[in-house]
């Protein structure tokens, strides 16, 4: 779920002696604390809510608050939260570099990750992210320091697999969010085309502008 919505737990308790619950929550590591105490209703039915402030892996459980000791099974929450993939530490960038600004049919977006010739090696960044982020959006394109025949495929890989692939040429771009299924790295990469077989090779310069991950914490 999204930092910043509440978490909303609804039960039943079975005791008429039990009259009020507590929400508890735990994180790795931490001890069960209490987040909010509410009043059961006539019909034994309870609400209680939980507003999330971290984007962090949390559990959850319910504990009579009076009457007879009961406690509920535990739920296990993922909190996340979009992160500037421009801040993070890359594990390899190879022929990308970070940009403040790029233009993109002549407006401006950053910060971006923009690629360069790399010799017959296809340019790639990557980051380790550790099975915790399920989600990357960026506007993907080509810069207008492109020639004007250039094109370039951009995709995104996740665990060595292509969950994004799309061709542009100059002016073309995309906003898009990518799904992940929770990979241990993530990259993004670019093929310079040349159906023609041109020479030499118009230049490319794919673009990754505003580039953000959607990610949790175990911590």
């Amino acid at each position: 779920m999204q930092r910043g919505k509440k978490v909303v737990v609804t039960g039943t308790v079975t005791s008429k002696r039990i009259t009020k619950v507590t929400l508890q929550q735990k994180r790795s590591g931490t001890a069960w604390k209490s987040q909010a105490t509410v009043a059961v209703r006539a019909d034994g039915s309870f609400k209680v809510k939980d507003k999330t402030t971290t984007a962090v892996v949390r559990k959850y459980r319910v504990v009579s608050a009076t009457g007879p000791r009961k406690k509920s099974a535990k739920v296990t929450v993922g909190v996340y939260d979009w992160q500037d993939l421009s801040k993070l530490k890359a594990r390899t960038s190879m022929g990308w570099g970070p940009q403040k600004t790029v233009q993109v049919n002549g407006t401006a977006y950053g910060p971006a990750f923009a690629s360069y010739n790399w010799g017959p090696t296809a340019p790639l960044i990557d980051f380790n992210v550790n099975r915790s982020c399920i989600s990357l959006r960026a506007r993907f394109g080509l810069s207008d320091n492109s020639d004007a025949t250039a094109r370039a495929t951009i995709s995104v890989v996740s665990d060595g697999t292509a969950v994004y692939s799309k061709s542009f040429g100059l002016t073309e771009s995309e906003q898009v969010t990518v799904p992940l299924s929770s990979p241990f790295r993530v990259g993004i990469t670019s093929t310079v085309e040349n159906p023609g077989n041109v020479t030499p090779v118009p230049n490319a310069i794919a673009v990754a502008a505003d580039p953000e991950i959607y990610c949790t914490s175990a911590k």
